[in-house]
């Protein structure tokens, strides 16, 4: 028995026991600032537009036109419903505060939900901070376009870069098959889908008792990131290489 145990590194965990799973917030109710230090602080609320297709990182070129971008066609809109309505209510309404946990950590893993699910590790876009001085103090919330995880915290001392490639397999399979399965059943009802990503939504419920096997020992967890890296780092020279071919074809 002692043996069969031993033998057994791998362990099954629900999602929503590994991770507080919570959905993003509502952009227009909640203020565009936190409180630091007795100082207020810009926080930068992360889209599905905000994030870059190929690497998964926080377009941090962009963030700010996109801000700019959304919040003028906010406007414009805003004004639009203002002059359809014979009586207009001219009370402000209160904002909510942006707390402290409502902030994105490095340690946290997004998910669009929206359309074909998408995985974002926030690892690697606080690690691509260095090069963007502009953002030196970055707060930033996710809004509802995501569901986010964070490791519940009797699991802290695990690689938080293994899990997030827990994560990326999970987006990548289970959620993939539940998207597709979705779709599915609205074609078969001969649905007529303008836009999939404003139909097919998942939710917290379809995912959260979804188990995952996780690796018990922490050796084998940072044996199998610095396997995953090797093989990311070989792709892309071999991708190198065959563009390169490819440029002395041509020529």
């Amino acid at each position: 028995m002692l043996l069969l145990l031993l033998i057994d590194e791998h362990e099954l965990i629900t999602l929503d026991n590994l991770f507080h799973i919570t959905t993003g917030i509502l952009e227009d109710k909640h203020e565009r600032f936190i409180e630091h230090n007795n100082d207020q602080r810009k926080v930068w609320f992360l889209h599905m537009g905000d994030m870059r297709a190929n690497d998964g990182l926080i377009d941090f070129e962009n963030l700010a036109q996109n801000e700019s971008d959304l919040i003028n066609n906010r406007l414009k809109r805003g004004k639009k419903k203002i002059a359809s309505k014979k009586d207009t209510n001219n009370d402000s309404i209160d904002l909510i505060p942006i707390t402290e946990k409502r902030l994105i950590q490095s340690t946290d893993y997004l998910l669009c939900v929206r359309g074909v699910p998408a995985g974002y590790s926030m690892i690697k876009s606080m690690n691509e901070l260095k090069n963007h001085k502009q953002f030196e103090n970055f707060y930033a919330a996710a809004t509802h376009h995501f569901i986010i995880f964070k490791l519940r915290d009797n699991y802290s001392n695990m690689n938080i870069n293994y899990i997030h490639l827990i994560l990326d397999s999970f987006v990548k399979n289970e959620l993939l098959d539940l998207y597709n399965s979705k779709k599915n059943r609205l074609e078969t009802k001969n649905l007529n889908i303008i836009n999939q990503g404003s139909v097919i939504i998942t939710g917290i419920k379809e995912i959260k008792d979804i188990k995952v096997k996780v690796f018990k020992r922490l050796e084998k967890q940072d044996e199998l990131v610095t396997l995953h890296n090797d093989i990311v780092e070989a792709t892309k020279k071999i991708e190198a290489k065959s563009l390169l071919y490819a440029t002395s074809i041509k020529r």
